[in-house]
């Protein structure tokens, strides 16, 4: 592979760090941990290596970055596909549909997240990150459950939620591991009849 030609343009310090984020989880999805390097996320992003260590205390910092964004980018392409329905059980499904949408049932997310778990143990900076996402993640589904629950109907939701996002996962990394191994709709139909089990009134 050829490097690029630093292109040393100017740049406003944020986007200079966004430029270098995406050129991380670029290098991370082409090139697994490989890509974990300085040298290689400076020449896929056009700039000196030199610029890279400018911006970003090390090389643990900038993957924290790309770390931080992926999770976050991936929450907005599901949350953007909910925030606009109306009813609290089709909010639910927009959301499940959006799990298993081309934009999040995508193999390059899973080879750029096996990286990160790789280094999870031995960098508290991205055990942070994700105890903090995962927190986010499990209210949000908490939240949406919440709101389809009928009047004096007690169900046990942040159980209820941990079972429908580790359903979710589940299908998502073996999808990630074996694309095309179900359909889509197959993964959503698993998760709304898990939904619609746990909101079955359950009497004696």
């Amino acid at each position: 592979m050829t490097a690029r030609v630093p292109k040393y343009r100017r740049a406003l310090p944020e986007d200079r760090r966004g430029d270098l984020v995406d050129a991380t989880l670029r290098c991370l999805a082409r090139d697994g941990h490989a890509g974990v390097s300085v040298r290689r996320i400076a020449a896929e992003a056009g700039v000196s290596a030199g610029l890279v260590n400018h911006h970003f205390e090390g090389i643990e910092a900038l993957v924290a970055a790309a770390y931080e964004k992926i999770s976050r980018d991936v929450m907005e392409r599901i949350l953007s596909r909910v925030e606009p329905v109306e009813g609290a059980r089709a909010r639910l499904s927009a959301f499940v549909a959006a799990s298993f949408s081309p934009d999040v049932l995508d193999p390059g997310l899973l080879r750029v997240w096996v990286v990160f778990w790789s280094l999870l143990p031995h960098v508290a900076v991205l055990q942070e990150i994700q105890k903090r996402t995962w927190v986010d993640y499990r209210r949000t589904l908490e939240k949406e459950l919440a709101g389809c629950l009928p009047a004096g109907h007690d169900v046990d939701v942040e159980a209820t939620a941990l079972g429908l996002a580790a359903l979710m996962d589940g299908l998502w990394l073996q999808w990630g591991l074996d694309p095309g191994c179900y359909a889509p709709a197959t993964g959503v139909g698993l998760a709304e009849r898990f939904v619609d089990d746990a909101l079955v009134p359950r009497h004696g």
